[in-house]
């Protein structure tokens, strides 16, 4: 029973698409997003070497008829993080009214994007090249007992370029999973070591800092809308 199922959602999916074909015979604007898994490499991998999990999106417009589309890329990715409710001393009233302390150490991503993508069809492979820049930053956050908050940022800039290549999949008339794969170059750059992150009882943060270039290989996974 569970065989026939799969098999006859399967075949409905594929009779989706053939009868979709002719819709991505057209060129369109496309928005996507989804998931995004950042891999450290060279002098990034010997300093930092952790992965990194986020998400990211992009948008790209094409040019009249030509196989060219220009857009930007957006992503998001967390280093680490820290919370703590230091207890001051002075006393069991003391104890009760905490304050919160909140570290997060972010990777932003801001990226122009030129993209090749000469075919047509609900099979769409296609490659980029990207420039921009990412920013690395931490984030202290003091939310005290009557809920007001206070900010304290830690941020660097780095220029950045690279490719992309990736593959839209058509799986209705206007939407599509999308794989894509980026290599990044990076400048060096201060970024925090989220490794070092202490929030004492009085509520200060301390941390060291890590300085190296920041290459990665950017692996993303997500759906989209052709518009």
């Amino acid at each position: 029973m569970l065989t026939t199922t799969a098999c006859a959602l399967l075949f409905s999916a594929s009779a989706q698409v053939n009868n979709n074909d002719n819709f991505w015979q057209q060129r369109s604007s496309t928005v996507s997003g989804g998931l995004e898994l950042g891999i450290p490499l060279g002098e990034f991998e010997h300093t930092w070497g952790s992965t990194v999990y986020g998400i990211s999106a992009n948008i790209a417009m094409p040019m009249r008829n030509l196989p060219l589309e220009f857009g930007y890329d957006f992503s998001w990715g967390r280093m680490g993080s820290e919370y703590s409710t230091p207890r001051a001393s002075g006393g069991l009233l003391s104890a009760v009214q905490q304050q919160s302390v909140d570290v997060k150490s972010n990777i932003y991503g801001h990226h122009a994007l030129a993209r090749l993508n000469p075919l047509r069809g609900n099979v769409r492979p296609y490659g980029e090249v990207m420039l921009g820049a990412r920013n690395f930053v931490t984030r202290s956050t003091v939310t005290t007992p009557e809920g007001v908050t206070d900010d304290e940022r830690d941020g660097s800039w780095v220029t950045s370029y690279g490719w992309a290549v990736g593959l839209m999949y058509g799986i209705g008339r206007q939407v599509f999973v999308e794989g894509r794969v980026e290599r990044l170059f990076n400048g060096k750059v201060d970024y925090v070591d989220p490794r070092t992150i202490e929030i004492a009882n009085d509520g200060s943060v301390t941390y060291e800092k890590l300085n190296s270039r920041t290459e990665s290989l950017q692996i993303q996974v997500g759906v989209g809308l052709r518009f």
